[in-house]
């Protein structure tokens, strides 16, 4: 019977060590990053790939000539693989203290298309490296080209901005830019978008799904009244932070008593779109409209103020 007291004990202390070693991070509270989509012979660390399987840390996704494959995340964010490329995810983290997702991912050759976005209650840091450089977004839907022969990257902005690090010089690449990049040669500088590239991403973006970035149409008028926080593309940004923000509504009688914003601290403001300068922290910034008839609707978005985003 001692031996078996002494083992129980044993057992708890042991489990309390890893506890008090667990990471500070919630990782229960992180992405699950599954396959929802394989045309072709895709395939996971060498193994054929079915659609459902979940993509775990340092998963290398292939998708040979002639086939494509989708990642989705549970919070939102997607990736689409073309057909010639490879991907790593090298790791899903959230940091509960932040409500900040980040999702590290290589891309060793090929192409991609990514929707980066999380609900309007977290913030997203999405960062693909191709050739030893970092492409980073917190909430952008752009394509990323990876010619690993011609040691030659492109990336297209579709939505958001897209931060390149090119050996320490920060580039912004701002919605409706490309910029090309050889890896051995001096950084690229930003450039407008062909408008046939453009074309073609839009349709990408709309055969994946809806977009949580775009200002679309809440319905017409007639019953329910409806709200959302639009006009925004970037809720992280460094202090001081200017936002604009716009009301977009649907259903109710389709006439507007009042618009209120709320921005945290007792600051708001009222109308259809309302302007407002944070300082460091992170903000719940609340919308409330009324139409003629008494009807009330209302949403939320969280804003974070950093002193250094890299977004």
């Amino acid at each position: 019977m001692m031996r078996i007291v002494n083992a129980v004990q044993a057992v708890i202390v042991w489990s309390l060590v890893l506890l008090a070693c667990a990471p500070a991070s919630a990782a229960d509270d992180a992405s699950t990053v599954r396959v929802t989509r394989v045309d072709g012979a895709v395939t996971l660390n060498g193994v054929p790939l079915k659609e459902g399987t979940a993509i775990t840390r340092d998963g290398k996704v292939e998708a040979p000539a002639n086939a494509a494959a989708v990642l989705t995340w549970s919070n939102g964010s997607m990736v689409e693989l073309y057909p010639g490329s490879s991907l790593v995810l090298r790791g899903v983290i959230y940091e509960a203290d932040r409500k900040l997702e980040k999702s590290l991912l290589t891309l060793e050759k090929g192409r991609i298309f990514v929707k980066a976005q999380v609900p309007e209650h977290l913030f997203a840091h999405f960062e693909v490296s191709a050739g030893d450089t970092p492409f980073m977004s917190q909430g952008a839907e752009f394509a990323l080209s990876y010619n690993e022969k011609g040691k030659e990257l492109t990336v297209w902005s579709l939505l958001g901005v897209v931060v390149a690090d090119l050996r320490g010089t920060r580039i912004r690449v701002n919605e409706g830019e490309q910029l090309v990049h050889a890896l051995a040669g001096a950084a690229g500088s930003p450039a407008p978008m062909p408008a046939k590239t453009k074309e073609a991403l839009q349709k990408n973006s709309q055969r994946l799904g809806g977009s949580l970035l775009a200002d679309e149409a809440l319905g017409t008028p007639g019953g329910t009244l409806v709200a959302k926080i639009g006009g925004v593309r970037n809720r992280r940004g460094n202090a001081p932070y200017t936002v604009k923000f716009k009301a977009l509504t649907g259903g109710g009688s389709g006439k507007l008593k009042s618009i209120n914003w709320q921005f945290g601290g007792g600051a708001g403001a009222e109308g259809r779109e309302a302007e407002y300068t944070f300082t460091q922290g992170v903000y719940v910034v609340v919308l409330t409209v009324e139409d003629e008839n008494g009807q009330k609707a209302s949403a939320q978005m969280n804003i974070s103020v950093e002193q250094d985003c890299g977004c």
